[in-house]
């Protein structure tokens, strides 16, 4: 998981305690960082400002594909604001 730890008020959940993680600071988080799109569970797509969390995810054998969202992110969006369901259905 992808996870700035600092702004989980009561923590990361149970549950999820024992998973893989990179950490992100409160200031990357802030600049959307912890905001990429799983395309599947080998493939991510990441801000090209985010190298460093992609090399992380590399050696965890994700290949990463880069974008760059510097202007979205400036607007506070990125990729799950860029990627609206095609149909909704409702429930």
């Amino acid at each position: 998981m992808i996870v700035c730890e600092e702004a989980l008020i009561d923590g990361i959940p149970e549950q999820l305690r024992d998973w893989d993680k990179i950490n992100v600071s409160l200031e990357d988080a802030a600049k959307l960082a912890t905001n990429g799109l799983p395309i599947n569970e080998e493939v991510y797509m990441t801000d090209k400002e985010f190298t460093w969390m992609g090399e992380q995810l590399a050696k965890r054998g994700v290949t990463v594909e880069y974008v760059d969202f510097t202007i979205s992110r400036s607007f506070g969006g990125s990729f799950k604001c860029s990627t609206q369901p095609l149909l909704r259905t409702d429930l």
